[in-house]
């Protein structure tokens, strides 16, 4: 036992995998002051360390670095709020003191660190209320508002479906109301009906079909519809009695008529501050500008010719910024080779009012754009920095060193904050000075040999934690105490655990006394067991892999006549560092060889979908062993000349048809044959829907139902695209919510490969 001690207090560095949080760096000064590190690996972010300082008799500790997964700024921007896996913070006015929300979970406060993607939340413009889901199941949560000055909570709906790229609800801009999706369709909640005690039941608060793409605020303050072909305009004034009558009155005030069927699947829009213009995605790549007007039978004015730009499949809108200037830029995200990148496109407005055409600038690698707030400037950030341009003619202007931005927020016309892996600093771009607001992760730290203050170096510049202000200060040379694990009262070291998502606990024993505590509350999340007894694995059908040996899934993907979606499957993987294994049809590769080709780039796992598409147990047709090999034969040589690689030797038959005979024909070629343990049933169409009833679902409902019947070694099949017949949702839009669940049970996820090599 005293070897095994002596081992776990030696300073160690936490290697953590996905999901798992590593506590590391001990260091027990002789006044009792203890500082350690907590590491956490996640999928948006990467791995980050923060810095604590905790007081082994209290059992308190006190969070010394804000790593910014998310930020935001309140209060006429003189208060920043940072949320990451730890909690919420939130800084005094002036940027100073940042500390944890009372009323929210935080690790310092009790709560156990959270693992995965973090659940989004939105702040009020005015500071007063978040807005956040409580997790109720892995696919749902309640809506719920905090009020951060009183605590209370207030849930203004259940059941609503989990996003994790945005919450599923927008403030007004004056924080008066919120619009929020549930169940396609959209509801408004007033924060002045809260107040009076008013509030209506749900179904009189609905203001239509729709998820959170067809709804915008518009500058002014009104909320921009968009349902069906028709852009209505709903002053929020109207909204209580309006919903009143929404079952026969269409709400709002029709502005405008679109061209097309807005599709909130695969659609998005924007209009301009003026409200004058419309910017339509019409399939997440046909980007269409329209002038605001009614189409009436007898149209006015005279014809013209409109800006449209159509992206390569593998490009995505990100974000889009439109000046009062009428100046419109896109940032793009594009996937070549199988790596991420980013293109901008802009668009303006001659003297008369027309736009022009749409033109890709030079810019490389910005990862994200911002507009002052007076119009005139744009600040582009990118891995090593921030520039800022002259916003009409795209001019640079300047530029500010900073390693490895996340965020770039305007303080004013002519300051910025930049929240970056290591550092939150202002920048005054006119005096071209900078001022520290926070670390984001220490470097080497330690306590002072003199004073007792905590210090810290990092990219070479040296720091000490006045404890007073709760902040960071410059310090002149990094003179710190050799590290320690014991001190005259106390013993400190690290503890493996295999419980949950915490790969070992910080362990306190009194050296006076008698008894050994954890410094905080072990895991209350804890990695699902594994079953009692395990199931034998066929090696030539696989239909799982092994229940006993790991805790890990294989994911599925089958490509047979649609790419719709490929690039957000492949860009959410691509998040979470997963691999999976697609299986690709002869038809998908003849319509889509690019597709193909990236899949391959992505450096998936890809096996053989055979050449046709079809039932091949249905008697009309004859399938021999010949026929079978040759169709896997045929699949070969169009993989290997659209990607000039191998396909790998797992196979199975369309609809996942099985007999003897398929089997030993593609056994003679080496080829596995990898079925599934469960149907994701995403396959089950809208149209099909009475005829499948109880089997169709919605996305969110066939994550729960997975989620639900996996087991160790599954196989969980996901379709490509959109198919021939309709769906309201689809459950590739919910895989980053899938891969977050399993992740969070403690799963790993695999290709089928790994998952039949470790059941051997």
């Amino acid at each position: 036992m005293r070897k095994t001690l002596l081992l776990l207090c030696l300073p160690l560095v936490a290697a953590v995998s996905f999901g798992q949080v590593g506590f590391s760096g001990l260091d027990l000064s002789p006044s009792d002051r203890l500082l350690f590190k907590a590491s956490a690996a996640s999928s948006d972010v990467g791995a980050f360390d923060t810095l604590f300082l905790a007081d082994p008799r209290t059992r308190h500790f006190r969070q010394l670095t804000f790593y910014p997964e998310e930020v935001q700024l309140l209060q006429d921007k003189d208060v920043l709020q940072i949320q990451n896996r730890f909690g919420v913070f939130r800084s005094e006015t002036d940027f100073r003191n940042i500390a944890p929300i009372a009323m929210f979970p935080s690790f310092v406060g009790g709560s156990q660190v959270q693992s995965g993607t973090i659940a989004p939340m939105q702040t009020s413009p005015d500071g007063r209320y978040l807005l956040y889901l409580r997790t109720r199941s892995p696919a749902y949560g309640d809506l719920t508002l905090l009020n951060v000055t009183t605590g209370a909570q207030t849930v203004i709906s259940t059941k609503v479906e989990i996003s994790l790229e945005a919450l599923p609800a927008v403030w007004s801009p004056d924080s008066r109301f919120v619009v929020y999706a549930k169940a396609s369709g959209l509801y408004y909640f007033s924060l002045a009906q809260l107040q009076d005690n008013r509030v209506l039941s749900e179904d009189l608060r609905n203001i239509g079909p729709g998820s959170m793409a067809n709804v915008r605020w518009s500058g002014a303050g009104t909320l921009d519809y968009l349902s069906g072909v028709i852009v209505y305009e709903i002053d929020p004034n109207e909204l209580f009695t309006r919903a009143l009558y929404t079952g026969f009155l269409k709400i709002g005030k029709v502005v405008a008529k679109i061209p097309f069927q807005f599709d909130s699947n695969f659609d998005s829009f924007w209009v301009s501050p003026d409200g004058r213009n419309l910017l339509l995605n019409k399939g997440g790549r046909n980007i269409f500008l329209y002038y605001i007007m009614l189409d009436d039978f007898h149209a006015s004015g005279v014809p013209l010719s409109l800006p449209y730009l159509s992206l390569p499949r593998d490009t995505t809108v990100r974000k889009v910024i439109w000046s009062a200037g009428n100046v419109v830029t896109m940032l793009c995200e594009t996937r070549s080779g199988g790596v991420r990148g980013t293109a901008v496109f802009r668009l303006s407005q001659d003297a008369q009012g027309l736009y022009g055409a749409f033109v890709r600038t030079d810019d490389k690698g910005v990862l994200d754009v911002t507009l002052s707030p007076d119009g005139t400037r744009a600040a582009l950030m990118r891995a090593d920095g921030v520039t800022w341009k002259d916003y009409a003619t795209w001019q640079d202007k300047g530029k500010l060193s900073h390693p490895s931005p996340l965020h770039v927020l305007w303080l004013g016309d002519d300051e910025l904050l930049v929240a970056g892996a290591f550092f939150i600093e202002r920048y005054s771009i006119g005096a071209a000075t900078s001022t520290l607001v926070t670390l984001s992760q220490p470097g080497e730290s330690g306590h002072a040999r003199v004073g007792d203050s905590v210090l810290t170096r990092l990219k070479d510049r040296v720091f000490a934690f006045d404890e007073a202000a709760g902040a960071w200060k410059k310090a002149d040379a990094y003179a710190v105490r050799d590290k320690s694990a014991a001190s005259d009262n106390y013993r400190v070291y690290l503890e493996p655990s295999a419980r949950g998502s915490y790969a070992n606990m910080l362990m306190i024993r009194e050296a006076r006394g008698f008894g050994t505590t954890a410094l905080f509350a072990p895991e209350t999340v804890i990695y699902e067991p594994f079953p009692a007894a395990g199931e034998s694995v066929d090696f030539t059908n696989v239909s799982h892999g092994s229940r006993l040996r790991r805790r890990e899934v294989s994911l599925v993907f089958n490509a047979v006549d649609s790419a719709e979606g490929l690039t957000r499957i492949l860009n959410t993987l691509s998040a979470y560092r997963v691999r999976a294994t697609f299986f690709v049809n002869g038809e998908f590769m003849r319509r889509y060889p690019d597709a193909v080709r990236e899949i391959a780039d992505s450096g998936h796992e890809v096996g053989s979908l055979f050449y046709a598409y079809f039932n091949m147990t249905d008697a009309r047709f004859t399938v021999d062993r010949d026929f079978v090999k040759s169709g896997l034969a045929r699949n070969e040589d169009d993989y290997n000349a659209a990607t000039g690689r191998e396909l790998s030797l797992l196979w199975h038959a369309p609809y996942y048809i099985v007999n003897s005979e398929i089997i030993s024909a593609a056994a003679e070629m080496n080829y596995t044959y990898a079925g599934r343990d469960l149907d994701s049933y995403d396959w089950v169409t809208a149209s099909e829907s009475n005829q499948a009833r109880g089997i169709y679902m919605h996305a969110a409902d066939l994550v729960e139902s997975i989620i639900a019947r996996k087991e160790p070694g599954s196989i969980i099949p996901l379709q490509v695209g959109a198919g021939e017949g309709r769906r309201d949702d689809y459950l590739f839009q919910k895989l980053d919510i899938l891969i977050n669940e399993l992740v969070g049970r403690g799963y790993d996820v695999v290709p089928v490969s790994t998952l039949i090599e470790d059941a051997r």
